[in-house]
């Protein structure tokens, strides 16, 4: 999460203005590199109701917001903008009850993929809601392949933590060994924590004892890409082996190119692997082939979150102080934007209510 959206969701809306980062200062005390990458689920609002009027309903009632038990609804398509409010999964269009509250989603082409506020990780595929596993309620983190069908997490109920792949489209679930060590847990602010990275196809790509580790879903086997990362936030997205990762002071590295004075705590990939967008308080989305920049005439904050398709980017956008905070989609590389939900509540409404952005990671709390 960048600094910026921090100060807007914790602090008073209306004291904050939309200066540009002292990058300099953030880079000496360290801030940028010790962020934890529970960026870009951010945090919801009652006033969305207003926007998805008209949605599919579930099972209605109230046992502390993770009890509840969901009836079946006609499937929701995942190649669209969505976001969850509390127990509600949103469209721009309609809505559908999940049943339980939650606090992080990822989406994947068979279905979606959610952790409920107890840790327990349920699938939403075909209208259907069924619990496939469960997960530490505090980092709650997920990750999808929007791409493939697969989902997965870090699973430590029974000690060691283990990595868990569950397929959307078949229903397995697999529980994966990695190397942990004495000590190591589950949690993202843990100093050691197990931490799964990323799905890419075939690979997992998660941190364990050994440093940053792929795995082959297929064969099993195991590489260690990079034994000296020191904790699990290094890897920001990969998409079919390109991956994105924390540079350091040198800025953020996509495959061999470094591009400089760009600082994330989150990434993501076009599907094709064209374009990269970077967390930032203004618009950062670049050509993964020689780092050129797309520009947007977009005011005041935008940060791109999730690629739609491989030429469509999806922003949570804020013009001034006083508009509503919006999604937009905006086609690469025209930097043309187009408002997808007009109006997400203010600052304000958004930190008190709690929206999940499908980056798989709960709102910072």
């Amino acid at each position: 999460m960048t600094e910026t959206l921090k100060s807007l969701l914790h602090d008073d809306a209306d004291g904050v203005d939309f200066a540009a980062p002292d990058l300099d200062a953030i880079t000496r005390t360290g801030d940028r590199r010790r962020r934890t990458r529970r960026g870009f689920a951010l945090l919801g609002t009652a006033a969305l109701v207003a926007a998805t009027a008209g949605g599919v309903v579930l099972a209605t009632g109230d046992d502390g917001g993770d009890r509840r038990t969901p009836v079946a609804t006609d499937p929701l398509p995942t190649d669209q903008v969505t976001w969850v409010t509390g127990d509600r999964l949103h469209t721009p269009t309609s809505s559908v009850d999940l049943g339980h509250e939650v606090r992080s989603y990822v989406r994947t082409s068979a279905g979606f993929a959610f952790v409920a506020t107890g840790g327990a990780v349920f699938s939403f595929v075909d209208g259907t809601i069924t619990e496939v596993g469960s997960t530490s309620a505090k980092a709650a983190r997920l990750v999808g392949d929007t791409d493939g069908s697969r989902v997965g997490w870090v699973d430590a109920s029974d000690g060691a933590p283990v990595f868990v792949v569950h397929d959307l489209a078949t229903g397995e679930t697999r529980t994966l060994e990695g190397e942990t060590s004495a000590g190591m847990g589950e949690l993202a602010d843990e100093d050691d924590p197990a931490y799964f990275a990323a799905l890419d196809g075939d690979d997992a790509w998660w941190r364990d004892a050994r440093g940053l580790v792929r795995t082959d879903l297929g064969s099993g086997e195991a590489t260690v890409v990079d034994a000296d990362q020191s904790n699990g936030f290094g890897l920001l997205a990969v998409e079919d082996g390109l991956t994105v990762t924390d540079g350091g002071d040198a800025g953020t590295r996509v495959g061999g190119l470094t591009l400089p004075q760009v600082y994330g705590s989150a990434g993501a990939l076009s599907p094709d692997g064209t374009w990269v967008s970077v967390d930032a308080d203004e618009p950062s989305v670049f050509a993964t082939a020689d780092g050129t920049r797309v520009s947007f005439d977009l005011p005041g904050f935008a940060t791109g979150y999730e690629f739609l398709d491989d030429e469509t980017v999806v922003m949570i956008a804020q013009a001034r102080e006083s508009d509503p905070v919006q999604l937009l989609t905006c086609v690469v590389p025209a930097g043309t934007c187009t408002v997808a939900v007009p109006d997400l509540g203010s600052w304000d409404d958004l930190s008190a209510a709690g929206l999940a952005l499908p980056v798989g990671e709960p709102a910072a709390d």
